[in-house]
């Protein structure tokens, strides 16, 4: 069960689209060409070229979540926007709980 609260770290993967991949395949990215280890706590986002699905993948506890939310062709999420180009950035709880909250009618 993914559990997320304000203590948790969030994580978005900004160029990572795909969203057939599960645990393996974003823990890879993660290690491999992000060299970042996820710790207790961690919640990496990864969202669809459309904007119409999001993934939250969780690592808690020596075990990992998935977490998925997907929207009606309809509608869809905001799109995360960040300077620089760096693959994966930061991002507050505040946000996380904007972005899973919010639609954008299409």
């Amino acid at each position: 069960m993914l559990s997320i609260n304000g203590l948790n770290r969030f994580y978005y993967l900004r160029d990572f689209h795909d969203m057939r991949c599960k645990y393996e395949r974003v823990l890879s990215i993660i290690h491999q060409q992000l060299n970042q280890e996820p710790e207790d706590g961690d919640v990496f986002i990864v969202m669809s070229k459309d904007f119409r699905k999001i993934h939250l993948f969780s690592y808690e506890r020596r075990s990992y979540s998935l977490y998925e939310k997907k929207f009606k062709s309809d509608y869809r999420f905001m799109k995360i926007v960040h300077a620089g180009d760096r693959m994966l950035y930061s991002i507050s709880w505040k946000d996380v709980a904007l972005l899973l909250e919010s639609h954008i009618f299409k």
